[in-house]
């Protein structure tokens, strides 16, 4: 049996402007995540989607998520 380690760090979600479209990015509060350490995680959105609508979806994210994690191991 092998075992799995799970790695966490608190996090936050953003607006961010990339290639000239606005993404939902995943900014991490540590660096408590070595297989993360140096990639960037977010989230593509539907085109067309309001600046607004995308801070109130980061803005909800941010109210109710606590951390993100990474599980290694087989």
């Amino acid at each position: 049996m092998t075992d799995k380690k799970t790695d966490r760090s608190n996090c936050r979600f953003a607006v961010q402007m990339i290639d000239g479209k606005h993404i939902l990015a995943v900014q991490l509060y540590q660096d408590t995540i070595p297989v993360l350490k140096d990639v960037a995680i977010g989230f593509d959105l539907l085109g067309g989607t309001r600046v607004e609508d995308a801070r109130k979806l980061a803005d909800l994210l941010n109210e109710r998520v606590i951390d993100i994690f990474a599980t290694s191991g087989k």
